[in-house]
């Protein structure tokens, strides 16, 4: 008999909630002082330039010696704040829907590490890869660190010639490309320079995580080549 009080929701993992819930908090903030409850009407603009990371800045004081712990910080706080609600929304389902696969894998702390790691080198990636001064904001970065852990997890399960297993890119590759198209046809900043290098933070947290997921790769590829 079928279990009469199954949720019919799978349960998130508690680190995935806690990482949406920051950006549902900061977003109801901003809401509220839209709504002049408190706060001023520019509350998101404000809350961007207090917590989003600063390339240029960043840069300027690492070469002049000046180690502010305020711009280390900002490497973990801007994934929790953005330019739009439109935008907090996709994020938070690009989060929901890749930490809950990685964290039924590699359990809740893997999701932070590695949430965590990829918008750190998401922003490291973009300040020392691209010439922007365009602020970095958003969860779309740590988001691509997820889908970078995904892609490992299925990496590490197919079976097969090695073209055959690289199959598993294929969402990354997919969302990689249209970032890339559309930035080729824009002139705004190379978030896809962030987003590509927290995706590969993701993949290569994912396999130090795993047991023997370094290994696992080494012997695939050992493999593919026969």
């Amino acid at each position: 008999m079928p279990d009469p009080i199954a949720p019919a929701v799978n349960q998130l993992p508690a680190a995935v909630i806690i990482l949406v819930l920051m950006v549902v908090l900061g977003e109801c903030y901003i809401a509220g002082s839209e709504a002049n409850l408190w706060g001023g009407s520019d509350a998101r603009v404000s809350f961007i330039r207090r917590v989003a990371f600063l390339p240029e800045v960043f840069q300027r004081a690492l070469t002049a010696g000046i180690w502010v712990p305020e711009l280390f910080v900002r490497l973990i706080t801007y994934p929790f704040v953005h330019g739009s609600l439109m935008q907090a929304v996709f994020a938070c389902v690009f989060t929901l829907a890749m930490g809950k696969f990685v964290g039924e894998v590699l359990g809740n702390f893997a999701i932070i590490l590695i949430f965590f790691n990829s918008a750190i080198f998401a922003a490291l990636g973009y300040a020392f890869f691209t010439d922007d001064t365009f602020p970095l904001f958003g969860g779309f970065p740590a988001a691509y660190g997820l889908i970078g852990a995904f892609t490992f997890v299925l990496f590490s399960r197919t079976v097969g010639i090695l073209s055959q297993q690289f199959l598993a890119f294929r969402l990354l590759a997919i969302l990689m490309t249209i970032n890339i198209t559309f930035a080729l046809f824009q002139s705004g900043p190379a978030l896809w320079v962030a987003e590509l290098s927290a995706a590969i933070t993701g993949f290569a947290s994912a396999a130090i995580i795993h047991p023997s997921g370094v290994r696992l790769i080494i012997n695939k590829f050992r493999s593919g080549r026969r």
